[in-house]
C-alpha cells in the first residue's frame, strides 16, 4: 500500500485553490472540478462529493478542530513572510522562532485547516551557524545530531 497524501474538505474550491496557489505557492497537477491534487500530495476536496463518497452529513463536519497541521517548509522564510504581510490571513499566533532556532508561521487556510510554515531546516542550520554556532552547539541545540548538522552545513 502506498500512502497518497492528506484530502482537506473546503467549502469553496475556488477560493481555497487561490489560497493555496497564491499564499503557499503550490501547484496543481490534476483538477477534477470537485477534487483537487497540488505537489507535494495535497488534496481538495468539496464538501458535496465528500458526502456523496462517504455518506456523512455536513453536521458531522468539524472544521478549526486545531488538531492536524499541515507543514510547509520554506528556503526563503523572511522572504515570505514579507510577501504574505499584507494578506488577509488568521494568524494562531505571532511568527515564532521555536527553541531549536527554526522560525515558525501558523495561521488558518479559508476552511480553518491548521497551516504552519517554517524555515527549510538546512537553511536554519547554516544561519545559526553564521551566527557563530559550532557544529557540537548545532547539533544539540537542533536535535539533529552533529553528522546530519555537518551534512547540512556541507551541502
Amino acid at each position: 500500500m502506498d500512502y497518497q497524501g492528506p484530502m482537506l474538505v473546503v467549502k469553496d474550491m475556488e477560493r481555497s485553490k487561490a489560497f493555496y496557489r497564491k499564499i503557499l505557492e503550490v501547484d496543481i497537477i490534476s483538477d477534477f472540478g470537485e477534487n483537487v491534487t497540488f505537489n507535494g500530495g495535497l488534496s481538495l476536496q468539496t464538501e458535496e462529493s465528500w458526502i456523496q463518497f462517504t455518506g456523512c452529513s455536513k453536521e458531522s463536519f468539524n472544521y478549526q478542530n486545531n488538531t492536524v497541521e499541515f507543514y510547509f517548509e520554506t528556503k526563503d522564510f523572511d522572504g515570505f513572510i514579507e510577501r504574505i504581510k499584507n494578506e488577509d490571513l488568521d494568524f494562531l499566533r505571532d511568527v515564532a522562532t521555536m527553541p531549536w532556532g527554526q522560525k515558525v508561521a501558523c495561521f488558518y487556510d479559508p476552511d480553518k485547516h491548521v497551516i504552519q510554515v517554517g524555515e527549510d531546516l538546512t537553511v536554519m542550520v547554516k544561519r545559526l551557524a553564521a551566527d557563530g554556532m559550532t557544529v557540537e552547539e548545532l547539533g544539540e541545540k537542533t536535535f539533529l545530531g552533529k553528522e546530519m548538522v555537518e551534512n547540512m552545513l556541507n551541502s
